[in-house]
């Protein structure tokens, strides 16, 4: 650095001091020059920054972020460009902010700056931007030395931007198991915590069973009580389809509810639903009526569930003093339309069961609630019915369940493939069998390609041969592959 422009830099920095940004941001400026050393280059651009900041001129921001974008190997300045960029913010300058956050990445793309620009994206309303940001800025921690924050914080963001769609499942699971929550704070817990509940894996989903536990530990806490609500909720949307791993997990989450007869009655329930799993025949029917006794408001729920494991009426047990209204938890409503829905249709009254099944449909679409094993095995008996107002309900049924993120259904995706298939949804089909493929089921590989098989020669028999192709050409790839697992014995 010239003696001269280490003069000139303390003479802007004394004018910001003693006068202010109007008369020291000219100074400053003079300093900007291509030419000049990498660090003293920064010092100056930041005073400017400054400067510019707290006047408020944007397009004089704009400008000295262009120039600061050009500083490679100028030194660590995140935390001033975080604060002037925070001060941004609050002063409602977004695209002022964003502008900053920017240059800062194409300055020096780190871990940290990312981070800021997924903020500084999210700000501005530009929520794919941040979430493509956020996987970045994780991918690059992962890398970094000393970044292990900035992975878990990216990756709880996108995983909350992810838990409002029902079609990004996937990847909002494989963020959050990706997640190492360890250290994260509380919030980012709770966040992971939600998106591995949504896995078809039972060793995840009692991962973030695990963390809903570590947060309920405080039960005086919002936070806490809120994990606490959401362990039940999600033993509630399972039912007899909970695993013993997440049961515990559960059951030790439970026992953080201060009140004794609340936390006992918690506990008998989680209990009932354990007995209603293990057990078989009338020991399974016994064991329905035992959790109605236990938790009355269930009771048309248990009636339900009787009715479909003996063939008798929805009515053969008797009136219930809390059975005059549906349950009004939405796990428990769905539970209870599903079974409503099955009865219906083997009794032969297609309009109930195409109405319970509508009603199942809609409450599934609105989100934030678990699928029940009653509504798969209502979607998919509706997909054999003779009665067409039944079969369309079935089908719109499973379409959203297909498209969401539920664990995987009682019997696996590819006896929905082929329920599917033949009731002509071969679109649908297809993605039962992929997520068959997906999740490893015996010989799904050749229940695929047998699918795009036939739905390639469908389309080439509507005339659409570019799409026919596609589907040929990926049906005789997946079928080779079945090939050579059969002959190894897989």
């Amino acid at each position: 650095m010239k003696f001269v422009d280490d003069i000139g830099l303390g003479a802007a920095q004394k004018l910001e001091t003693a006068v202010g940004p109007f008369v020291a941001l000219p100074a400053y400026k003079r300093l900007l020059v291509r030419t000049a050393e990498p660090s003293f280059a920064a010092r100056a651009a930041l005073g400017a920054l400054r400067c510019a900041v707290r006047l408020g001129e944007e397009r004089e921001i704009e400008d000295i972020a262009a120039y600061w974008s050009t500083l490679s190997g100028s030194g660590p300045h995140l935390p001033a460009i975080l604060e002037l960029c925070r001060q941004l913010a609050r002063f409602g300058r977004k695209s002022a902010a964003l502008t900053l956050a920017g240059a800062e990445v194409e300055r020096e793309e780190s871990a940290r700056a990312l981070y800021l620009l997924g903020r500084m994206l999210e700000l501005t309303g530009d929520g794919d931007g941040a979430f493509v940001a956020f996987g970045k800025a994780a991918a690059r921690a992962d890398a970094e030395k000393g970044a292990a924050d900035v992975a878990v914080a990216s990756r709880a963001r996108r995983v909350e931007r992810l838990l409002g769609d029902r079609t990004t499942a996937a990847l909002a699971v494989a963020d959050a198991a990706s997640a190492d929550p360890a250290g994260a704070p509380p919030d980012h817990k709770l966040v992971i915590a939600l998106g591995r509940l949504r896995s078809p894996s039972r060793f995840v989903r009692a991962s973030g069973l695990s963390l809903l536990e570590e947060l309920g530990r405080d039960p005086t806490t919002s936070l806490g009580r809120l994990a606490i609500r959401l362990a039940a909720e999600h033993a509630d949307a399972l039912g007899d389809a909970l695993t013993p791993l997440e049961a515990d997990r559960v059951a030790a989450t439970l026992r953080h509810v201060p009140d004794d007869a609340a936390r006992e009655n918690a506990l008998a329930r989680l209990a009932a639903a354990q007995a209603i799993a293990a057990s078989r025949g009338e020991a399974q029917a016994e064991a329905i009526t035992r959790a109605g006794e236990l938790a009355p408001e269930i009771f048309p729920l248990v009636c339900r569930a009787r009715a479909t494991l003996t063939g008798g009426g929805q009515g053969d047990y008797g009136p219930s003093p809390s059975a005059s209204t549906e349950p009004s938890s939405p796990s428990l409503r769905l539970a209870s339309l599903g079974l409503a829905a099955y009865v219906a249709l083997g009794k032969g009254r297609p309009r109930e069961a195409a109405e319970a099944l509508t009603e199942a449909t809609d409450l599934v679409t609105s989100g934030g609630v678990g699928v029940a094993p009653p509504v798969w095995t209502a979607a998919r008996a509706a997909l054999g019915s003779t009665e067409p107002l039944a079969r369309a309900a079935g089908v719109r049924l499973c379409e959203v369940l297909l498209s969401g993120p539920s664990a995987a259904p009682p019997g696996g995706h590819s006896a929905f493939a082929l329920a599917l298939a033949r009731a002509g949804r071969t679109d649908l089909a297809v993605r039962a069998a992929r997520d068959a493929v997906t999740g490893k089921e015996s010989s799904a590989r050749a229940l695929l390609g047998s699918i795009l098989r036939e739905q390639g020669w469908a389309l080439a028999a509507a005339g659409q041969r570019e799409l026919a192709i596609a589907a040929l050409v990926e049906a005789k790839e997946h079928l080779a592959a079945a090939g050579k697992d059969g002959a190894r014995g897989r």
